[in-house]
């Protein structure tokens, strides 16, 4: 979708930048032992509008009746949808700071 030019190139690398930070994150808490951490509320509903943005972009972009309308609604998902997955990535810094103090303390015993 980059590629041919049906996504933003700034929409996917500011999508692609959240999850590889989300991801690298993810790891290296479970590295240095942090207890597990659930997902947000903020964190699916951001998933969840992505999820319809970027098949929306391709379809917004191919030659399929509605074109227009999925031009138009691959934005109205777009927009809130990454607004709310960033929201979401800044929530949990400070969940990963807590379990991570809480995996290390369960660790030693205290």
């Amino acid at each position: 979708m980059i590629i041919d030019g049906s996504v933003p190139t700034w929409f996917a690398a500011a999508a692609l930048l959240r999850e590889v930070l989300i991801g690298v994150a993810a790891l290296l808490l479970a590295g240095f032992g942090a207890r597990r951490i659930d997902v947000t509320w903020w964190g699916k509903t951001g998933t969840f509008a992505l999820l319809f943005a970027f098949p929306c972009f391709l379809a917004g972009e191919s030659t399929i009746t509605g074109r227009p309308f999925f031009a138009v609604a691959a934005w109205i998902f777009a927009i809130p949808g990454l607004l709310i997955a960033w929201w979401a990535g800044l929530g949990y810094v400070p969940e990963g700071l807590r379990a991570l103090r809480e995996g290390r303390a369960a660790r030693e015993g205290t």
